[in-house]
């Protein structure tokens, strides 16, 4: 019995492993026969595949009908508007949708395919935030640890708030300093290492832990915490732990890692009522941890799913817990959605936003942009349904993407649910 039961949890393990590894290009049961040439640069395959393989040919279940209306509704309304997209939707906790949409530079037809490299921009946040969590695992770090026990080089102005910032708090956002501290100096090409001093001449807005204050300067002391703790940099640590084990084989940072992958996608600014290509800007690349991760949306498929709890070897369940707990309330109407009819709460947590919407609690998400790129990235492991959208353009179109994603499951569920009311009701009377 016990041999079974350990057999079959081994199954699916790998065959959640091999949403990553095999070629899927558009919905979980179009499963072509897997072909690894052109993206293999870690690891090969398993044993146990022709059983893996087998079950993960078998057809899935009739897609829900509101992904088949999302998915149309990016189709139709989304992609013609961008010079490239990809998309990845999942519900049951498995992958229904993973598709390329346009181009990756206009003027070419070279197209956006499942292992088209985009820029994640600040969903590379959520990077930095799972590699803490790694270390936190190993007892090598605490989530309140002191930010100056550990970078005696970083002083801030006001000594005692500084020794009061912990790891918690560059992750949340909850340091106290300005919001956006020193971003416009990243913008300018100062050296991170500079923009870092200057966060020694600062007046603080809030004692630390108190008030919300977005950061990527800030942010990015996760990575030398990290390099202090590992004794590996950020990069490195991340490709070793995260990116290797999870099967994200074309995730990377950085521009040369970008250019030597061949399929990945061009950046556009809107000009003159078109898009325009523009050389890539690498200023964000030097706050890795805040914004300097690119990947596929094969890569981001398995990214969710490690998410949604289904890697638990990678990413323990309670390392999940302390990254998606809501860690400090944000204000709804200067939030990353605006002010929407179905959002109740919003807040902070370590690398993610969290939001409850409609009869839903606790929605994770994050996105990002940076010049030609938009990244956004939304789950709930509760449910079991997630969603990634990433673009080769600065379309404003990224943000109403997860609004409709989340309304139309909401509209699902409502749906599901009144004929039940109905008939609880009328056993009542």
């Amino acid at each position: 019995m016990l041999n079974t039961m350990y057999f079959q949890r081994l199954k699916t393990f790998i065959a959640s492993s091999l949403l990553t590894l095999t070629p899927l290009t558009l919905h979980a049961f179009e499963l072509p026969g897997a072909n690894l040439a052109d993206n293999d640069r870690y690891d090969t395959l398993p044993p146990m595949i022709a059983e893996a393989l087998a079950q993960l040919s078998t057809p899935a279940s009739t897609t829900p009908a509101y992904i088949t209306e999302f998915e149309q509704y990016i189709a139709q309304t989304v992609a013609p508007s961008v010079p490239g997209a990809a998309l990845l939707v999942v519900a049951d906790g498995k992958v229904q949708v993973m598709n390329g949409y346009g181009v990756r530079k206009v003027g070419t037809h070279d197209p956006v395919t499942p292992d088209t490299v985009f820029r994640l921009a600040s969903v590379s946040k959520t990077i930095a935030s799972a590699a803490a969590g790694l270390l936190v695992q190993e007892n090598k770090l605490l989530w309140d640890s002191p930010v100056a026990s550990t970078l005696s080089n970083v002083s801030f102005k006001n000594a005692q708030y500084g020794k009061l910032i912990t790891v918690r708090d560059i992750l949340a956002h909850t340091t106290g300093l300005p919001a956006h501290a020193y971003t416009n100096l990243i913008e300018a090409r100062v050296p991170y290492e500079e923009a870092v001093k200057r966060l020694g001449t600062l007046d603080f807005t809030c004692p630390p832990h108190r008030c919300y204050g977005y950061q990527n300067v800030v942010f990015s002391l996760i990575g030398d915490i990290i390099y202090a703790k590992s004794g590996k940099n950020y990069e490195d640590f991340v490709v070793d732990n995260l990116f290797r084990p999870l099967g994200m084989n074309s995730a990377s940072f950085g521009l040369e890692a970008l250019e030597q992958n061949r399929n990945y996608a061009q950046p556009h600014v809107w000009r003159r009522g078109q898009w325009k290509n523009v050389k890539i800007n690498t200023n964000y690349y030097k706050v890795a941890p805040a914004a300097g991760a690119n990947a596929s949306i094969r890569d981001m498929a398995s990214w969710m799913l490690a998410h949604l709890g289904q890697r638990p070897d990678v990413l323990p369940t309670t390392t999940l817990d302390d990254m998606q707990a809501k860690v400090i309330k944000t204000s709804v109407a200067r939030s990353h959605y605006g002010v929407q009819k179905n959002i109740i709460n919003t807040y902070y947590g370590l690398g993610w936003r969290v939001f409850d919407f409609g009869a839903h609690k606790n929605f994770v998400h994050h996105g990002g942009w940076v010049q030609g790129y938009r990244a956004e990235m939304v789950f709930n492991r509760e449910l079991q349904i997630g969603m990634v959208f990433l673009t080769n353009s600065e379309t404003r179109l990224a943000r109403d993407v997860i609004l409709n994603f989340v309304n139309l499951y909401e509209q699902h569920r409502q749906s599901e649910l009144t004929p039940q009311l109905l008939r609880a009701d009328a056993k009542t009377h």
